[in-house]
């Protein structure tokens, strides 16, 4: 239960992180450029999330399966010790992980098309102020 207090967090912070990277993705026409790097990140955090879920091992930092680890090192026996928890946490913790690595690729993306997007917001602003007819003061009555 206590490690709910963990996963549950993690859970709802990572879903956010992939939901505005789609819906900044589908809510405008993006250059080539931008698409293709959305999938390129998309597809190399679907392998990072795999990667997180079944191969990851970290013997110096004594895990196996971060961001919440699965299985204890134990440098004495050389043997991977794995950690008490039920069926049902341990499908929930290997979800959260390969959650993570997906969300790990794309937040660069994601924070980079926002940028993007503030950039042309910006600029388009700008644009409004100076395309404005400014009254002079012979036009003052």
């Amino acid at each position: 239960m206590i490690g709910l207090i963990v996963i549950l967090p993690l859970a709802l912070f990572l879903g956010w992180i992939l939901k505005n990277s789609v819906t900044l993705y589908c809510g405008r026409a993006w250059p080539s450029g931008w698409v293709s790097l959305f999938w390129l990140s998309a597809a190399l955090g679907l392998g990072l999330g795999i990667w997180f879920c079944g191969y990851a091992e970290w013997k110096s930092m004594q895990f196996r399966r971060l961001p919440i680890p699965i299985a204890r090192f134990n440098p004495a026996t050389e043997v991977w010790r794995e950690m008490e928890m039920s069926a049902v946490m341990r499908h929930v913790v290997l979800s959260v992980d390969f959650v993570a690595g997906l969300a790990l690729a794309m937040s660069p993306i994601t924070v980079s098309m926002r940028f993007a997007e503030f950039m042309d917001e910006s600029r388009r602003l700008v644009a409004g102020k100076t395309a404005q007819a400014k009254p002079s003061a012979d036009d003052a009555p």
